[in-house]
């Protein structure tokens, strides 16, 4: 299953429709709800809040998730707004909005039954190009996370087909929930053009689930196991999260950047996708990666280390992961932001192994359970921290989601809007049913000598890893992309794949990796 940035794939062309949520009477109309919001939550309404009050804008544009999900029959109109609607009333998450009032915050929330769908007819598009920029710039203005609905439903119609696209602030959702909610809303499209019950399971709310996740994390103090681990990982790196590479330029220069981690440029930030490997070279990946002691996870992991040693020789490897919190059943196909922040480091200073950086990130997952038990937010709280993180890496296994057959040949793909952040780099690896994909996110690159790094360092130095020829193609025309020359970002990314591909073709594991 793609995960892209909108621009990043032309949709169909065809009548655009937007479905917008509204409940009669407005927010007056819903019931006071005493349930606490998310540290997460919170931290992003108040971001949107300053945003708007320093720039005159909404906060909404780079910070939304969301659906694209092809159906091979003509639009149903009845249909799809039971569609919706259903689905509405099946998250609670969609029927619940904050309000800041002053220094405190007030969460209102509607029953199941009381929000309907406006039908707007946007017109016919001709060609791809108007149509996504006219759907990327309505999802912009539609999720800003201060107003509700912070999301907004699209369809576009053809004589044979249609599109249905969502999206939604990311207070709201997170990717895990669209990977779910693609195989819902296929379900509940079906049962209601063959008139019958979707007979989907039950779902616990995520309204419900931050309100808990709130009330115990108030409850920590500064001796929670979380707090003594993120002081060690910014400790590390001089009290400082890391980024993928510093820039050599002035120290004037790297200072100002460093104001204002929150600052925000006109510039979009620029976005990365295609696969790393095929299906099968991705279970031989993983077996290297089992032999080794790790999962694939620890493997990804350890993968980036490698490349990042071998490309900068820093003595050790940092970045920030997400994991998610979904830790009951009936959180595992609610929407919401399921997700708490991770530290990752581990020691490169010998130069080692591939098995030997493997054992080393599957010892450091383990620790990282720890960092990841306690909202960030309210660590930084505990800690005095004002920054944010800069270089994340995500993994997420979507083979076992339903539908993940289907979504992965091209039925459904998860989107997400630009980003003008000037400072962080996310990249994203997934396993899916074809093998892993890649996407990221970054700010315009500088070639790598701005940063320090020798253009000679793009010529990996394999034989420190295994012995293998590197010349072997990447496995689509997506990764030729992928252009060392450019900057970090994409170094790494073709390095890191070259490095996947190399130990699963190995055909056995041996002393050389």
């Amino acid at each position: 299953m793609k995960f892209i940035q909108i621009r990043d794939e032309p949709i169909a062309p065809g009548g655009l429709v937007e479905w917008t949520p509204y409940v009669p009477g407005g927010l007056g109309a819903w019931e006071p709800d005493s349930r606490l919001t998310s540290h997460n939550h919170e931290e992003h309404l108040r971001s949107a809040f300053e945003y708007r009050a320093r720039t005159q804008r909404e906060g909404g544009r780079e910070a939304w998730l969301g659906l694209s999900i092809e159906f091979d029959e003509p639009l149903s109109i009845p249909a799809i707004r039971k569609v919706l609607t259903q689905w509405i009333d099946r998250h609670e998450v969609l029927r619940s909005h904050v309000v800041i009032k002053g220094s405190g915050l007030q969460r209102l929330t509607t029953p199941p039954g009381t929000v309907r769908l406006k039908m707007g007819r946007i017109g016919w598009y001709p060609e791809s190009g108007p149509l996504v920029e006219q759907l990327g710039g309505a999802f912009d203005r539609a999720t800003a996370p201060l107003h509700w609905p912070a999301y907004l439903f699209a369809t576009v119609g053809r004589e044979d087909s249609f599109t249905l696209l969502f999206a939604a602030d990311h207070s709201l959702v997170d990717g895990y929930s669209l990977i779910m909610a693609q195989q819902e809303l296929v379900t509940l499209y079906r049962a209601a053009r063959e008139h019958r019950n979707p007979a989907l399971p039950e779902v616990g709310s995520y309204v419900d689930f931050s309100a808990e996740e709130r009330r115990l994390a108030d409850q920590t103090g500064a001796d929670h196991p979380a707090i003594a681990m993120w002081k060690e990982f910014l400790s590390a790196g001089g009290g400082d999260m890391p980024a993928l590479l510093r820039s050599s330029h002035s120290r004037t220069a790297r200072s100002r950047e460093d104001q204002d981690y929150a600052d925000e440029t006109t510039i979009p930030q620029e976005s990365l996708w295609g696969v790393v490997a095929d299906d099968d070279t991705a279970n031989r990946f993983t077996a290297v990666c089992s032999e080794a002691g790790g999962t694939l996870t620890a493997g990804i992991l350890a993968a980036f280390a490698v490349v990042h040693h071998a490309m900068t020789g820093d003595p050790e490897f940092r970045c920030v992961l997400p994991r998610h919190t979904r830790n009951d059943t009936q959180w595992l196909a609610a929407l919401g932001w399921f997700v708490g922040l991770a530290p990752f480091w581990i020691d490169m200073s010998d130069s080692p192994t591939f098995d030997q950086a493997v054992a080393r990130s599957t010892e450091m997952l383990k620790r990282g359970r720890q960092g990841a038990s306690l909202p960030f937010e309210r660590v930084a709280q505990l800690i005095g921290y004002k920054g944010a993180p800069r270089f994340v890496i995500s993994f997420i296994d979507t083979r076992y989601a339903p539908g993940a057959g289907a979504a992965d040949a091209g039925r459904a793909k998860v989107i997400r809007s630009h980003s003008y952040s000037p400072h962080e780099v996310y990249i994203w690896i997934n396993r899916t049913p074809s093998g892993l994909r890649y996407s990221a996110r970054f700010p315009r690159e500088s070639p790598l000598r701005a940063y320090g790094v020798a253009e000679s360092s793009t010529e990996f130095p394999w034989s420190t890893v295994l012995e293998a020829d590197p010349s072997r193609p990447l496995p689509d025309a997506d990764a030729a992309d992928l252009n060392p020359d450019i900057g970090p970002v994409h170094a790494y990314l073709r390095a890191f794949s070259l490095l996947v591909r190399q130990l699963g073709d190995a055909s056995a594991f041996s002393k050389a990796m």
